[in-house]
């Protein structure tokens, strides 16, 4: 399982459009894509114009594709973005949601 952590900085008075394009776009976009596990969409409490979006997917070949596929939507809400997406993707290691209950051995890979 992987993890991709995507990172976005939305101008000054855009944050609700953001949300907003999460919530109607984002979240039923990913729903359909497949491998797709979860979606945790995060808003800083310190910086509201701050989100940062945790995906889960049951491979790193179904989050490359996810990822491909939702080019159309990135571009869409490129005007309320300051800059551009950060994206990084990691191995799950361990995690407790919707008790997944994974856990590796050090060492190993997937």
């Amino acid at each position: 399982m992987v993890a991709r952590i995507a990172q976005v900085t939305a101008k000054p008075g855009q944050a609700s459009n953001i949300s907003q394009a999460a919530r109607e776009r984002l979240v039923p976009m990913l729903k359909q894509q497949a491998g797709f596990i979860d979606a945790v969409i995060l808003n800083s409490e310190s910086d509201p114009n701050e989100f940062v979006t945790i995906t889960l997917y049951k491979s790193k070949e179904d989050a490359e594709k996810a990822l491909q596929q939702g080019q159309q939507l990135r571009e869409s809400i490129r005007p309320l973005l300051q800059g551009d997406p950060v994206f990084r993707t990691f191995n799950v290691e361990i995690s407790t949601m919707h008790n997944l209950g994974i856990t590796r051995a050090a060492g190993t890979s997937s």
